[in-house]
């Protein structure tokens, strides 16, 4: 219990050590020229936003459908062959 408790208080003091580091701020920093900066970064965000990216552009090719030929898809339900009705007749 007390080694567990040691180790707590040593991972305390490891924490207030990185809380106090000093990170070489200047003093004399401008908050207008800062915020000027921020403001600048959000039109810069919105303006990436309200453009679509290339990859989510609509296809300019041409419709592929078309150039396959490929047949209508079926609708409704496919009649049952004569000799699987035969089977399903046997089941029941």
């Amino acid at each position: 219990m007390q080694d567990e408790m040691m180790d707590l208080m040593d991972v305390s003091n490891e924490i207030q050590e990185t809380l106090g580091r000093s990170y070489n701020v200047p003093d004399d920093i401008d908050e207008e020229e800062l915020m000027g900066e921020l403001d600048a970064l959000e039109a810069d965000m919105d303006f990436e936003s309200n453009s679509v990216p290339s990859y989510l552009q609509p296809d300019k090719e041409t419709d592929l459908d078309s150039e396959l030929n490929l047949p209508a898809a079926p609708s409704g339900h496919a009649a049952i062959p004569a000799n699987r009705q035969q089977v399903c007749q046997l089941q029941d």
